[in-house]
């Protein structure tokens, strides 16, 4: 390690003694089960927003035999609302597979092997649990290390991973590898900020690259800009004799796994009228039938789509029915079932 890059890392671990006070539940846990939980949980997911359901989680399942015997549908509906559900079921899959070897894994290599976990999570856990000697790659450690040695490689080319990798690792102290790690992404978390960095009191600054030279607004780069996708659902609530049709989705999209009402999607926004004429309707409801009440329309915001969502009521007669995918269950019993938050969204009105 060069004197530059030795400099950086004690003065990351230097400032972590005087502001380790970043509270979360999961902070300084040796259990490697719950720090595998808590990292699974906050992929994609903010700190404020996947506390909760840790805790939940914990208290649920305090161990991960107790996870792995617990029923799917069980499971969904305690990850209800946090998104990214494919998560969830890698969790319930690694969860099994450890409680079938007998015990967590203890090596960077076997945490990686683990269903949904990738490179970070593994090197978090192996470091956070057992203080190996790998070095976390997530948001704020880029950020950090983008604007400190002002990089412009973009993070999200092979040539940008590779090179940021090898920096990481070439300054992880390897023997204090998980106070270190902690202590990089607490410092990206509360001082080198996505928005408004705390430039002028950070400990790093006068050897700052970006902030020398006005270039903190511009790193770290990224090559591909994010290409949002817009989708029109439009959910029919087929209401028969105080019961509600559902289907669990099975295809491999978003929300798999997860119970939706009979759904027909449709390329841009479409009126009652319009949508009667699609042959996804009239698979579904070829009978002419009135609503029971007006339509309502939400929109949900995914990473790479834009979900608008109508929510159309039909009263049917007892003799309807739907394909064998499509399940009839009572209304007051649809809580027992996991949704997308969207759907959670609008039978909470």
């Amino acid at each position: 390690m060069t004197d530059t890059k030795r400099f950086f890392t004690d003065r990351i671990l230097t400032w972590n003694r005087s502001h380790n006070d970043r509270t979360m539940p999961w902070k300084n846990e040796k259990n490697p089960y719950f720090i595998w939980l808590s990292e699974i949980i906050l992929q994609q997911t903010r700190v404020e927003q996947g506390r909760p359901y840790y805790e939940r989680f914990i208290a649920a399942y305090p161990t991960v035999n107790d996870l792995a015997k617990a029923p799917e549908e069980e499971v969904f509906r305690l990850w209800q609302g946090l998104g990214y559900y494919a998560r969830c079921k890698n969790m319930l899959a690694a969860a099994r597979s450890i409680a079938h070897s007998g015990k967590f894994p203890d090596t960077y290599e076997g945490i990686a092997a683990l269903k949904g976990v990738g490179a970070y999570t593994a090197a978090a856990i192996a470091s956070f649990a057992y203080n190996l000697p790998h070095a976390v790659l997530d948001g704020n450690v880029y950020r950090v290390l983008a604007r400190y040695f002002g990089i412009d490689t973009p993070i999200d080319t092979t040539a940008g991973k590779k090179r940021f990798t090898f920096l990481a690792n070439d300054l992880l102290p390897k023997n204090q590898a998980g106070i270190y790690n902690q202590a990089i992404m607490d410092f990206g978390a509360v001082v080198c900020k996505p928005q408004q960095p705390l430039c002028k009191t950070c400990t790093l600054s006068p050897h700052c690259e970006a902030f020398q030279k006005g270039l903190t607004d511009l790193v770290p780069v990224k090559s591909k800009k994010l290409i949002i996708k817009k989708r029109y659902f439009h959910f029919l609530l087929l209401e028969q004799d105080g019961k509600i049709w559902i289907r669990k989705r099975t295809a491999k999209d978003i929300w798999q796994n997860l119970h939706e009402f009979p759904l027909v999607e449709t390329p841009a926004p479409a009126d009652l009228e319009t949508l009667r004429q699609t042959p996804g309707f009239q698979r579904l409801l070829p009978i002419k039938t009135k609503t029971t009440a007006p339509g309502i329309e939400l929109k949900q915001q995914l990473t790479h789509q834009t979900i608008h969502a109508s929510f159309i009521r039909f009263s049917l007669s007892p003799d309807f029915t739907l394909p064998e995918d499509y399940m009839l269950v009572p209304a007051n019993q649809l809580d027992k079932y996991a949704f997308p938050k969207i759907i959670t969204d609008y039978l909470k009105r």
